[in-house]
């Protein structure tokens, strides 16, 4: 059977006509391009972002350095008069000894020739109380001169109008508290630690008790002390 050439070239171009209406209608779904331009926008986005990641992280990073270094600067800078290497160097300079703000051998033996080294060579733990005997200028010879001149009278007076002692030497007193059957003062037992350079003020009174020796106290317990370990200051 022979079929009629017309018939299928109308066929085909029945259908390829159907086939073009569908997809202009959108029937068979459509695929979204991508243009390059907003391909690029997206990759530049994406790229900032990460590049301000990477200041933020840097940035913080510069932060915690500079940090770090100011402590470290506070510590150690000769300049900074607060700091551990300042406060060497006051003393250097006082005592005419080179000034590098490192409490090296020649540093102490200075130090423990004018003004005794009572708490150990200088260091960060004693570095405050060798810098105040420089600034007293509380020499040896001035501490014995004190301690020669110190009575039990002065050191009451002194409490009692509101100045301050100092001890001289490392004490520890033995306590004391008032009898009041024998109106006398008697020892409990115990003890309490007054270490040299310890300044007493605001709040601390004494009573001389003759014999060389004085109750000074802070409370309802008091504390014998020798009179020649406590200058008036």
């Amino acid at each position: 059977m022979k079929i009629n050439q017309n018939y299928i070239i109308g066929a085909a171009a029945v259908l390829g006509g159907g086939l073009y209406f569908a997809y202009k209608k959108g029937l068979f779904g459509s695929k979204k391009e991508v243009s390059p331009v907003a391909e690029t926008k997206i990759e530049s986005k994406a790229t900032i972002n990460d590049i301000k990641q990477e200041q933020k992280a840097v940035a913080k990073d510069n932060v915690k350095k500079a940090v770090v270094n100011a402590a470290v600067s506070a510590v150690t800078n000769i300049t900074n008069a607060n700091s551990y290497k300042g406060k060497v160097s006051t003393i250097q300079s006082n005592l005419g000894v080179a000034v590098d703000g490192i409490a090296g051998t020649q540093t102490n033996m200075a130090y423990n020739s004018k003004y005794g080294l009572d708490k150990g060579v200088i260091s960060t733990s004693n570095i405050d109380f060798y810098l105040d005997k420089v600034k007293n200028n509380l020499t040896l010879a001035k501490q014995a001169i004190l301690s020669k001149q110190t009575t039990g009278t002065a050191i009451v007076n002194a409490l009692k109008n509101g100045g301050t002692i100092r001890f001289l030497n490392t004490i520890n007193a033995q306590n004391f508290v008032l009898n009041k059957a024998t109106n006398s003062y008697s020892p409990i037992g115990t003890r309490l630690l007054f270490n040299q350079g310890t300044i007493l003020g605001s709040g601390w009174k004494a009573i001389d008790r003759g014999a060389g020796l004085v109750l000074i106290y802070k409370g309802t317990t008091l504390q014998q002390v020798p009179i020649n370990a406590i200058a008036v200051i």
